[in-house]
């Protein structure tokens, strides 16, 4: 039985543990902290497409996500669910109302049978008394469409729980002191360790790693922080905001009996510390307080969290530029018995994982 050793504790190395051990692999995990304690407990806590990943025109990614957002529906029902989400347009918004429905309709026929309803538009007059709590001055109508709304705690919960019944050994607070291409990995628990293959699913320290233990790599990370902010406040429904000025879009939805708002897009180093900045409390407040008739400030914030998120470049191709077109694709690569996960994202696991096992069969050929 080959034996695989899994670098990293977030979502996706959780689930790609669990499917190999699923076709027979010997696997073990290793995570420096606690599992999903990370980027993986840092999300819009939300299972989607990427609705807004169509103005870019990556068809084949929002497909992709769309198929595992039903696979989560089907086999964890219980912790996560359907939500209608509503897009506001307003006079000053730069996205058309035809614009946007012609997306949802788009992102609801990529979905096909997984499809989880009909987009909807909505005149002025009717968005005014569906959403009272809207400030609705400016307001030209509204488009709704679907997505899916975890609750990420139980959902991860349920992964950990899977991979563990499933066999797969699972060490926390197992600090990987350093690994080679051939297979040979050294952690603070059990020293120096021979396996078949190595998984490097660090996630944002991915490319880090790689670096430090010398593995040559043709990826590098673009790390994006997002900062959410959890509000005492309730609101008529979940919405997605255009931000006037360009490009961002917010999510302020209903969350656990709070208000979910976010998310914000900083670059960041690996090595800076993973909290919601002054300025980004302030711009996510603003976003509320914009748009809804009741205020907030920093007293009606219950809970704040940061997580970065990886975006996958080529060497060559590091400059700065919009996050929001960035691709969130990720990218698998191998160097010996090694195999990197160069990006991901919570919805994608069930897929991500399939490539990686596919990609592991074929490495060992």
């Amino acid at each position: 039985m080959s034996r695989v050793a899994i670098i990293g504790g977030g979502i996706n190395g959780l689930f790609i543990s669990w499917q190999l051990r699923l076709k027979g692999f010997e696997v073990e995990l290793f995570e420096s902290g606690d599992v999903l304690q990370q980027t993986s407990s840092a999300s819009s806590k939300l299972l989607h497409g990427g609705i807004r990943y169509l103005e870019q025109g990556h068809l084949g990614l929002v497909r992709e996500s769309l198929i595992d957002r039903a696979w989560w529906l089907k086999n964890a029902p219980e912790f996560c669910c359907p939500i209608e989400i509503c897009m506001p347009v307003f006079r000053n918004s730069p996205r058309s109302l035809f614009k946007l429905y012609a997306g949802a309709v788009l992102y609801r026929l990529l979905a096909g049978r997984y499809s989880l309803g009909a987009s909807s538009w909505i005149g002025q007059e009717q968005s005014r008394l569906r959403f009272p709590d809207l400030i609705t001055a400016e307001i030209l109508g509204s488009i709704n469409f679907y997505d899916a709304q975890m609750n990420e705690a139980k959902l991860g919960a349920w992964v950990v729980k899977q991979a563990k019944s499933s066999g797969v050994k699972i060490y926390e607070k197992t600090k990987v002191n350093g690994f080679t291409a051939n297979g040979e990995i050294i952690t603070s628990r059990f020293g120096a360790e021979s396996y078949d293959f190595i998984v490097n699913a660090a996630g944002p320290w991915a490319a880090k790693l790689n670096i430090d233990n010398n593995i040559e790599t043709n990826h590098y990370l673009r790390l994006i922080r997002g900062s959410h902010i959890l509000l005492d406040r309730n609101i008529s429904g979940s919405f997605l905001f255009q931000e006037p000025s360009g490009d961002r879009v917010v999510f302020v939805l209903p969350y656990l009996g709070k208000t979910l708002v976010g998310t914000t897009e900083v670059s960041q180093s690996i090595d800076a510390a993973i909290k919601c900045s002054d300025e980004e409390r302030a711009y996510l407040l603003d976003i509320f307080n914009r748009n809804f008739s009741q205020m907030a400030s920093e007293k009606n914030i219950k809970q704040e969290f940061s997580g970065l998120r990886p975006i996958v470049t080529s060497k060559s191709e590091r400059q700065e530029g919009y996050f929001s077109f960035a691709s969130r694709e990720a990218k698998l690569e191998v160097m010996g018995n090694l195999l990197t996960v160069y990006g991901g994202k919570w919805t994608s696991a069930p897929s991500l994982s399939r490539k990686v096992v596919k990609k592991i069969n074929n490495m060992r050929k």
